[in-house]
């Protein structure tokens, strides 16, 4: 049941959530990271096919499972096919999923850190996850993490896989026969710990690796943002910039270089486009990037605010009180809005974990957010449930490029968490919500299952 909500706050209204759609499971025991992608595609039939890795062992699937789920919101018919059996107990680990053009469906997935392979598979038939070829692999020359899969039309075809590799950096494979065959494409960054040899933002403890999302028009150009590393060893900025006829490009069209064909780079996050600009107590991290229909960028991003009295333990001592920010480039500049409170940290040794932001990438004035604050008050939501404080879903919709925001309560009073939301792109069908509930103790430690809520736009 949803209960009212209502306040205002610097032109901001949180209205109660009428006539939601309570929402439905569609798989036990799964969870997911936010640097891969897509985890979840609509299909040219309407059917969603998502992945998902089991985070411990219990509704009949094994700690470590990898899993591609197929859902028909028409019919209500559901498929599962496990990609690979207990394959390990990391959410980093999940595919990328792309409907090649005659319909067949390519995944491709790989272990956090664990080895350095690229591993894939193809359904047999379009439109049915019921049968895959067996898995291949393929060495990327060094430790591999997170896959995100892209098709260019205007480059024949070929199939980019953007992932974490050579120097701990982004680094791309290059298929060009839908995914039958790989070979190594090109480095994007040199950035590593020399980077940060004397850099006052570095905060002297991990580093050495930036984030990224990407996303892609589907036919010639491939964009990122970035941090130069991750949220506890630097005061991150955020940045943008694309490849695009074989060069990468800043934001307003000037190109940077060619990219590392070499496996090496001499580029860094700070090569492109600045988005926003990051602090001691304004910590950012990538969270999602859309290309709208009339070719804007939108891109969302957390922002840990209270980092800076303990700025060398940010480990554990900090991450209580992040705030979600939205950006757009109008192919001029970028405009940049803090839009809501995210909450707190979600477990103690991952001080920037919040409950995620994401961008609907066909309606991208309208957002999704996971959240345990008022999204306009920043007072903690406690669930009239159980007395506890959860992370609930809430969308966000503006009119007016992000100044000011609307917000509506999709989950309220839940006795488990909400968390890492998601809105595959539909642009002729629903809006269909995806996201994790349940408890997440660490990125190896989670007992979710994936819900939906499906709504007309």
């Amino acid at each position: 049941m949803i209960y009212p909500l209502i306040a205002v706050c610097a032109g901001v209204l949180l209205t109660p959530c009428e006539g939601a759609n309570p929402g439905k499971e569609l798989h036990k025991n799964g969870g997911w990271c936010w640097y891969q992608g897509p985890r979840a595609i609509v299909l040219k039939g309407g059917e969603i096919v998502f992945t998902t890795i089991s985070g411990d062992t219990f509704g009949g699937n094994d700690a470590g499972d990898l899993w591609v789920t197929s859902y028909n919101p028409q019919s209500g018919e559901m498929k599962k096919f496990e990609l690979h059996d207990k394959f390990h107990r990391d959410d980093h680990d999940v595919a990328g999923l792309l409907e090649l053009p005659d319909g067949r469906i390519l995944a491709v997935y790989g272990k956090h850190n664990n080895d350095k392979f690229q591993r894939w598979r193809t359904t047999v038939r379009p439109g049915d996850i019921t049968e895959w070829t067996a898995e291949q692999t393929f060495n990327v020359g060094d430790r591999y993490t997170y896959s995100n899969v892209f098709r260019l039309a205007d480059e024949g075809g070929r199939i980019y896989n953007f992932s974490r590799s050579r120097g701990f950096n982004p680094n791309c494979t290059i298929s060009e026969d839908d995914g039958k065959t790989w070979k190594y494409g090109w480095r994007l960054f040199g950035w590593n710990k020399t980077s940060l040899k004397d850099d006052p933002k570095y905060t002297g403890i991990d580093g050495g690796r930036p984030y990224l999302r990407y996303t892609s028009n589907n036919k010639d150009t491939i964009h990122f943002i970035t941090t130069e590393d991750h949220p506890r060893a630097y005061d991150n900025s955020i940045y943008h910039g694309y490849y695009k006829a074989g060069k990468l490009h800043g934001s307003d069209g000037e190109v940077i270089c060619d990219p590392g064909f070499s496996g090496s780079s001499e580029l860094k996050p700070t090569s492109f486009t600045q988005v926003f600009e990051g602090g001691q107590d304004k910590v950012a991290w990538t969270t999602d990037l859309e290309v709208g229909k009339n070719g804007n960028l939108y891109a969302a991003f957390s922002v840990q605010m209270d980092g800076a009295p303990t700025r060398g333990k940010r480990i554990t001592a900090t991450g209580l009180d992040h705030r979600y920010w939205y950006a757009l480039f109008d192919e001029e500049k970028w405009h940049t809005h803090e839009i809501a409170y995210a909450g707190t940290k979600l477990y103690d040794n991952e001080s920037d974990y919040t409950g995620l932001i994401a961008i609907d990438p066909d309606e991208p004035n309208v957002v999704v957010i996971s959240t345990n604050a008022d999204p306009v008050s920043g007072e903690p939501l406690i669930s009239k449930a159980d007395g506890k404080r959860h992370w609930e879903i809430f969308r966000g919709r503006t009119k007016n490029l992000g100044e000011t925001w609307k917000w509506t309560a999709l989950t309220k009073d839940s006795t488990v968490d909400n968390l890492r939301p998601l809105i595959p792109s539909n642009p002729d069908g629903q809006r269909h919500i995806l996201w994790c509930r349940g408890d997440l103790k660490t990125f190896t430690d989670y007992r979710l299952d994936v819900w939906i809520v499906s709504e007309d736009r």
